[in-house]
């Protein structure tokens, strides 16, 4: 399977993704979360179908990793983003500190992007601050986490020549952080559809810069 890059999976699990999205008008219904898992899992089989190609295979199995814990992740917030969110957290944990390991090996210290990494460190501040206020038993694993997605996102911010990762990482950081927003300081209409919308689309852009680009042209500075 060395050198294969069919586009055909990747394909299937953006309609899978987006077709999610528009199912959510109509939940409750049974078994929900199986279309919802389908786009990470369906990355994970691209993934190992390339091993050893676009990545080691020890980066894909980190990246095969960093799926299944996604689909973990899927599976609490699509049965109770409330009751389960412990849970949840724990699951993208794994997923964030996945990415972390892929994305440092790629990075640019000296990118003009730099400048957005002071102020997604004051807003993870700022939302914490409020956050407090609210989370009660949850603060530690919150604090835990969100210190782990910054750095997350700080680190798909320097990569290298790749704009996919580098709006992927920070869609997957906007998502994360209204999911905070929303079930700690203020619920807003709607949430569940932004978010996840949010969501998919980082996983599929970052999946994309792993596993399709090719770094051919140079990304385009965000600056």
């Amino acid at each position: 399977m060395k050198g294969l890059r069919n586009p055909g999976l990747f394909t299937l699990a953006l309609v899978c993704g987006y077709a999610y999205v528009v199912s959510i008008a109509f939940k409750p219904y049974d078994f929900s979360y199986l279309l919802k898992v389908t786009p990470v899992l369906l990355l994970a089989l691209i993934a190992f179908l390339q091993k050893g190609s676009k990545l080691s295979n020890r980066q894909t199995y980190v990246f095969i990793l960093a799926m299944l814990a996604s689909a973990s992740g899927d599976v609490f917030l699509d049965l109770d983003r409330n009751l389960y969110l412990k849970q949840a957290l724990g699951s993208f944990l794994i997923t964030q500190l996945a990415y972390l390991y892929l994305f440092l090996p790629m990075r640019d210290l000296t990118t003009g992007r730099r400048w957005l990494m002071p102020p997604l460190a004051v807003i993870v501040v700022f939302l914490l601050y409020l956050i407090s206020h609210t989370a009660g038993a949850l603060l530690v694993p919150v604090v835990v986490y969100c210190l782990v997605l910054l750095a997350m996102a700080f680190s798909a911010l320097l990569v290298k020549n790749n704009l996919w990762i580098n709006i992927g990482g920070m869609a997957f950081f906007i998502a994360d952080a209204l999911i905070g927003v929303n079930r700690f300081i203020i619920s807003f209409e709607y949430s569940t559809t932004v978010i996840v919308t949010i969501y998919i689309s980082a996983q599929l852009m970052i999946a994309w810069g792993l596993l399709f680009h090719r770094g051919r042209e140079s990304a385009r500075s965000l600056v």
